[in-house]
């Protein structure tokens, strides 16, 4: 792996992570206050810039900028509950891969896409931690997944990973967009939809280069 290459896989990994954070749970203060402090602040501005996606950084940074972090913490954590955990049907945007593909019975949550992913995450020697009440198709974990299988050069299930997230990220991403239109968490589904869309554009810039000497080699 070049150098430039190996620098694009940790910008990728570091943005996986951070978007994987903002999804995972409502956030802490102290959470919000080191988004909103000037390393914070810094560190999403590149990855806007190495995701091809400056205006969702920095709509993101507005949105961490525009109360307190104490109490713009209260504010996310009533929206994250609002939004992500069910407590309002019509406003809810449910961030389980499950929720946006049923099964052929009707359900909603569980399923193939809980069991694929665990199949997935014992591959990658991931575990959910005990103090964990998600199933495995949560998007915090498939963007953990993610995480790791870039950071170990498991391109083949990166690749899986890649295509799980766009076949129900981009409705999610919708949704979010409806639902959450100005706040925070409609412009981190944006820098999600870039974080997809480079991280698919990587690994195949990294194929292209191998795909060309075979060809080459029958010319």
């Amino acid at each position: 792996m070049s150098r430039d290459s190996a620098t694009e896989t940790s910008a990728l990994m570091t943005a996986a992570d951070w978007l994987g954070g903002v999804f995972a749970a409502p956030p802490e203060a102290e959470l919000v206050e080191a988004y909103a402090a000037p390393a914070g602040r810094d560190a999403l501005a590149r990855m806007g810039e190495w995701l091809n996606a400056r205006e969702a950084a920095r709509a993101l940074d507005q949105a961490l900028t525009r109360e307190a972090p104490a109490a713009l913490a209260v504010t996310l954590q009533r929206r994250y509950t609002a939004l992500f955990e069910g407590i309002f049907p019509s406003s809810a945007v449910l961030p389980y891969e499950s929720a946006w593909q049923p099964g052929a019975d009707g359900t909603v949550l569980g399923g193939t896409p809980v069991t694929e992913m665990e199949a997935t995450l014992r591959e990658l020697d991931l575990h959910v931690s005990s103090e964990c009440c998600e199933p495995a198709d949560h998007l915090s974990i498939e963007l953990a997944a993610l995480a790791m299988a870039l950071r170990d050069g498991q391109k083949r299930l990166a690749r899986a990973l890649i295509r799980r997230l766009q076949g129900w990220v981009p409705a999610f991403c919708a949704a979010l967009s409806r639902r959450d239109s100005g706040g925070l968490y409609a412009a981190a589904g944006d820098l999600l939809l870039a974080l997809i869309r480079e991280s698919a554009a990587a690994l195949e810039r990294e194929e292209a280069p191998a795909a060309e000497r075979f060809e080459g080699e029958f010319a």
